[in-house]
């Protein structure tokens, strides 16, 4: 009876200590994060031209961090796969090369499109959408 006393009281003391310094780091969802697929999509008119793409992607899907910019001089069309963590905004900004009409989209798991937008010839072109908590 005395050692199920001891066993129970330092599981009681474990247990309490792991839900104090959990909370202490921000709570679950901040250490174990939510994150979603997001793919970035990118055509230009006319095709196959170049262009400077710069998106955001989250540097791990397991806890939760500010989504960090990534740089490519690309080949349109161009499309890349990454994870934004949830609460944070997925976005991808594309600068053509010369007078092309660039489009972009932002797609949730490959299929929902979540923002579209299409530029004026030799412009910039911008799409973002905030991932849901």
């Amino acid at each position: 009876m005395k050692t199920l006393l001891v066993v129970l009281a330092v599981l009681a003391v474990l247990g309490g200590g792991t839900v104090a310094l959990v909370n202490h780091l921000g709570g679950w969802n901040t250490l174990i994060g939510k994150s979603w697929a997001i793919t970035y999509e990118v055509t230009a008119q006319p095709a196959e031209t170049l262009a400077d793409v710069t998106y955001a992607e989250s540097p791990d899907r397991n806890r939760k961090e500010a989504p960090q910019s990534a740089s490519v001089a690309a080949p349109l069309p161009w499309t890349t796969e990454v994870i934004i963590n949830a609460g944070e905004k997925a976005q991808v900004a594309v600068t053509p090369k010369g007078d092309q009409v660039l489009t972009c989209r932002i797609l949730l798991d490959g299929m929902k499109e979540l923002s579209s937008a299409t530029g004026q010839p030799g412009e910039k072109v911008t799409c973002e959408a905030s991932t849901s908590t």
